[in-house]
């Protein structure tokens, strides 16, 4: 039947072009193969005129070359920011101290603000350095012709136009080395970058006084007990010094400076004189005010009670003070004594019966709260920036190193500069193999030549990605689901146990990335910022490597969509550098339509995490305003919290990723596609073998299709990507179900 179409239809240019199988004995393992292109293998027309002049837009835009200059000035950008931040701390406010720069210093509102927008700032920036990181790690993970004819001479195939663990072996050592070098420099960025600013806030330690009505009118008050003698030594029972935080209802304390005793008693000379102007708070109101240990804001407060003392107008006196070693500052409204957490306070609770509160026995009427304006710095680590500068410099000169050695290594970054070398030189290792999918390759090579029966059926686009690389990509997301589980199912129940409910409004008002005592994740003392900041940036590790791998999932996906195009219409090659009619390679791994958002979601997903499990550094001060002589970590307050919300908001996020992954892997390619090459060396190179002369100076510059060329010989007929004017001129056309084709 097809030998009466041909004799009818083709030209007589092309009555007697045939394709001819060659047959080859499988070659020993690990033994060099014999075949090797010969001259008669290469396509002479196809280099005797001159390749089309490339468009404006091809110019300019549609290079990977192009594409990989702009990843390089993003990284080029990132640094001089980065650098910008260090030259400008040093020449702003108080330089570079502790190791802490600040960026600016003021009002909290404006402070938390600036934090916030350097925050989205950062994620856009190691965003697009990352994204930009992973394109040259890419492009330099490809492998040359040279490299694949040296794989396929041992019947190994390598992967073109993603990223592959699986070239990194078979490719040059100092290719392999620098895309290392990248993927290694990339770590510091995932663990370190999101904590490189962070917002100081003033937390404040205060006093909380019971006093009688008659404290405000200027009542005679006795802050310690009566002089007694130690070993001949005076001393006084002292119930609050800054740095000496014990209760009056537990313990006693001895202290022997008098002169210390004596400014307390200065200090609340001054509270006496001002706490009638302080603001007055309702019982409800007091509680809800102090219930955060983090205390912002207000300072020390008066609560007036009924109760009368006709000697002493201070019925009772404490010192709140925030401690990394617990977060109990606030137990005084309940009335209980610290314990390290034995005793949950629940301030919340007392709120439904505030008319009837009582502190240390004592009936509250109402609080006097001594408002003040707080000072908040934006700052960051020194030790976090001069790594981040180190490692973005080394990205820098590995980008230029891969830019310099582009054009000299000839590189096969997109399936259709395959396509164009495997037509342009032909690779004889996979004659005879027209039909063969990427899953089968290696049983094809054991028997080339031999016909396969053409059985079009749409394959789902999840044929295009190993099962292993599924299995893992399953594994990764239900590793990271657990991951979320485990820790917010232990935040959640947390939150819960110290009186939170869990309905969203009440989640809400926990804040998203606020610090909070009801959400910290950890209560030891923690001293170093970078141990904090990589605590709380272990989840950014994992989302890259999700990422990765789900960006690998998809561009394979996409490409194999791409390639399955060519069974259906005419459409020109995918390069990286394309001429006449071929169309440049895709911006960010796929289709610009799914590619922006996809990069817009990766920001709100790193930018999700940074909010969900946070650094906190509180700058803590005493009852008098200075910063607290009295911690022996310091007035800095270092630790990690965590937002119930936002870690709600990842799960969803979380889903969407995989499910929009899922929803991609159900499409089908369309009917009579190309067997499924997806990214595979070999079978791209199986549907490149032209009869001699077919291929014209300027085919490869204009549309290709994918079908039967030639007539068959023996039965066998042979499928191959050839020039659209093939099929226009009657030579070739669509493969005839049923019939064997190598």
């Amino acid at each position: 039947m097809a030998t009466n179409y041909y004799q009818q239809w083709a030209p007589q240019s092309y009555q007697n072009i045939s394709y001819q199988p060659v047959y080859q004995a499988e070659p020993v393992q690990g033994a060099p193969a014999k075949w090797g292109p010969t001259p008669e293998h290469f396509i002479p027309q196809a280099d005797q005129h001159p390749k089309p002049k490339q468009t404006w837009f091809q110019a300019h835009f549609g290079g990977l070359k192009r594409t990989l200059r702009l990843f390089l000035a993003v990284a080029i950008v990132v640094l001089v920011v980065n650098v910008s931040w260090l030259v400008y701390a040093k020449t702003h406010y108080s330089g570079i101290a502790s190791g802490f720069g600040t960026i600016q210093r003021g009002d909290c509102n404006i402070a938390k603000s600036t934090n916030t927008w350097l925050h989205l700032l950062i994620n856009v920036l190691s965003t697009s350095l990352l994204t930009g990181s992973n394109a040259f790690m890419s492009a330099y993970c490809c492998p040359s012709r040279k490299e694949v004819d040296k794989a396929h001479a041992r019947r190994k195939w390598l992967h073109v136009g993603i990223l592959s663990l699986r070239n990194l072996s078979k490719i040059a050592k100092r290719k392999s080395l620098v895309v290392l070098l990248l993927c290694v420099s990339s770590v510091p960025f995932h663990l370190l970058y999101n904590s490189l600013v962070f917002v100081s806030l003033s937390a404040n330690n205060y006093y909380y006084t019971i006093g009688a009505a008659d404290f405000l009118e200027g009542a005679s008050y006795n802050l310690t007990g009566p002089l007694q003698t130690s070993s001949g030594s005076p001393y006084w029972t002292l119930s609050a010094l800054p740095g000496i935080n014990y209760d009056t209802s537990t313990t006693q304390v001895y202290y022997r400076d008098k002169t210390r005793v004596d400014n307390l008693y200065k200090y609340y000379d001054q509270i006496q004189k001002n706490a009638s102007a302080w603001e007055r708070l309702s019982n409800s109101d007091c509680i809800q005010a102090y219930s955060n240990v983090f205390m912002t804001g207000r300072r020390n407060v008066v609560l007036i009670s009924s109760e009368k003392n006709t000697t002493n107008s201070v019925l009772d006196y404490g010192i709140s003070e925030l401690d990394n070693g617990g977060m109990d500052n606030n137990w005084w409204i309940c009335s209980k004594v610290q314990d390290g957490g034995n005793v949950k306070c629940q301030p919340d609770d007392l709120k439904a019966k505030a008319d009837n509160w009582t502190v240390w026995g004592y009936p509250i009427d109402y609080c006097l709260s001594e408002k003040i304006e707080d000072v908040c710095e934006v700052e960051f680590s020194m030790d976090i920036m001069v790594v981040v500068i180190i490692f973005n410099i080394i990205k820098v000169i590995a980008m230029t190193w891969v830019l310099l050695r582009y054009n000299a290594e000839d590189i096969l970054t997109t399936v259709g500069d395959s396509v164009s070398s495997f037509l342009e030189r032909e690779d004889v290792t996979t004659r005879g193999m027209c039909l063969a999918l990427w899953r089968d390759i290696d049983h094809a090579w054991r028997s080339p030549g031999n016909g396969v029966l053409y059985q079009p059926s749409r394959q789902c686009w999840a044929k295009a990605v190993s099962a292993g690389k599924w299995t893992f990509f399953i594994l990764m997301m239900l590793a990271s689901f657990a991951l979320i589980a485990f820790f917010g199912g232990w935040g959640f129940v947390h939150t819960k146990d110290r009186g939170n409910s869990l309905s969203p409004s009440s989640l809400w008002e926990l804040g998203f990335g606020r610090a909070h005592q009801d959400a910290v994740v950890i209560y030891d003392t923690v001293t170093s910022l970078v141990g904090v900041a990589l605590l709380a940036n272990i989840p950014q590790i994992l989302l890259a490597s999700v990422w990765l791998l789900y960006m690998g999932i998809l561009t394979s996906m996409f490409l194999a969509a791409d390639w399955a195009a060519f069974g259906t219409k005419g459409q020109p090659l995918m390069v990286k550098n394309a001429r006449g009619e071929q169309r440049g390679t895709w911006l960010l791994g796929a289709p610009l339509a799914w590619g922006l958002p996809l990069l817009i979601l990766q920001v709100i997903l790193h930018w999700l995490i940074s909010q969900s499990i946070f650094l906190i550094s509180l700058n803590i001060h005493d009852p008098d305003g200075t910063l607290t002589k009295y911690r022996k970590e310091g007035p800095r307050f270092l630790n990690c919290g965590y937002s119930p919300i936002a870690i709600i908001f990842c799960i969803v996020a979380s889903l969407l990723l995989m499910l929009s992954a899922i929803a991609l892997a159900f499409r089908r390619f369309p009917q009579g596609a190309p067997p499924v090459a997806a990214t595979c060396s070999a079978a791209i190179s199986a549907a490149c073998h032209l009869p001699y002369g077919m291929l014209k100076h300027d085919s490869l510059y204009g549309n290709m299709k994918w079908g039967q060329c030639g007539q068959p010989q023996y039965g066998v007929g042979h499928c191959a990507l050839m020039p659209e004017g093939a099929f226009k001129a009657g030579y070739a056309q669509t493969p005839v179900p049923g019939w064997a084709y190598a």
